[in-house]
């Protein structure tokens, strides 16, 4: 008799459970291509968790800068080592067309993310590091403690001379539209994927949600917390239907 096929989501499960029975649950490890442990630990990963459990004295310099480009459109994530000049870009993109999906490889992209690692001469990944030193030294106007995941907004965890550091600047904020690091680091990025813009205007607040903003997501508010990022409550789920 043919053994019987678990069905993808018993699956899933099954490795949510192994996660928290082995005390992995929460924790990144810094990869995100297995959706179900990327769910499970993107806001450690976001926080850059990864980077600050491993920053000691001697640590060589390390950044991870992720543009949330509206969560339910396209997050950018791009990881700096200087130890070997490198930058590694991962691109998701949830609203990918369904008639995009074929029974081969792009299934899989479907899912994972684009994920390309690229080698940078020394005064490339300089210029990168430089332009978010002077970022961090500029005048920073006061930026929201909490964060709705359709907006635009950079965060960057960063261990440097040994010391973690974790920021956060916000679409349309005027530092925002200043920020220096975004030139050089985006002329890393070879994946070809066009950037989503923050849209023109004011960003939309929790009083202007209408069931149409959903856009088949739920939504959530992030806090900024001691250097990090906690998950808050989901918001504008249409109840109706």
């Amino acid at each position: 008799m043919k053994a019987r096929r678990l069905p993808w989501i018993s699956i899933a499960l099954a490795l949510i459970g192994v996660a928290a029975l082995t005390g992995c649950a929460g924790s990144s490890t810094g990869e995100i291509d297995n959706p179900v442990l990327r769910r499970a630990t993107w806001i450690d990963f976001i926080s850059a968790g990864d980077i600050r459990r491993t920053c000691e004295a001697e640590s060589p310099g390390r950044v991870r800068f992720v543009l949330n480009a509206n969560r339910a459109e396209q997050v950018r994530i791009y990881d700096l080592s200087m130890a070997d000049a490198s930058l590694r870009t991962r691109v998701l993109t949830p609203k990918l067309p369904i008639n995009e999906i074929q029974l081969n490889d792009s299934i899989t992209r479907f899912f994972n993310p684009t994920d390309m690692i690229v080698r940078l001469s020394e005064s490339d990944a300089d210029a990168i590091l430089a332009a978010y030193r002077a970022d961090l030294a500029a005048p920073r106007s006061a930026a929201p403690t909490d964060l709705l995941s359709e907006w635009h907004f950079w965060l960057v965890g960063a261990c440097l001379d040994g010391v973690f550091d974790y920021e956060a600047w916000v679409s349309p904020d005027p530092d925002f539209r200043a920020l220096a690091f975004p030139a050089p680091l985006l002329a890393g990025d070879v994946t070809g994927i066009p950037l989503n813009r923050p849209p023109a205007g004011p960003r939309l607040t929790l009083l202007d949600y209408n069931p149409a903003r959903q856009q088949g997501f739920d939504h959530y508010i992030l806090h900024l917390r001691d250097n990090r990022v906690i998950l808050g409550q989901n918001y504008g789920q249409d109840r109706s239907q």
